[in-house]
């Protein structure tokens, strides 16, 4: 007889295997988890970015850049003093 796992049973899996990633990294790791997400920050690892600092830096560069309401220059007022 085969058991076949419902997708209640397999959700739940993948949810203890995420977490357990999340339990073992190291502190900045686990604040990118918990600011970014799992999903995010996997796909920078997945592409060879493992520095947190690095992975950090190019989240909020790729926010500022697509984000209307972030950035120096955002229309909601400036963040940073530049000089043009």
């Amino acid at each position: 007889m085969t058991h076949r796992l419902s997708s209640e049973q397999i959700g739940q899996q993948h949810r203890i295997v995420r977490m357990r990633k999340v339990d073992s990294a190291t502190p900045e790791m686990r604040a990118l988890y918990n600011e970014y997400g799992t999903a995010l920050v996997g796909q920078f690892i997945a592409c060879g970015v493992t520095k947190p600092r690095q992975i950090r830096h190019l989240i909020e560069a790729t926010l500022d850049e697509f984000s209307p309401t972030r950035g120096s220059f955002a229309k909601q007022g400036i963040r940073t003093q530049h000089e043009r």
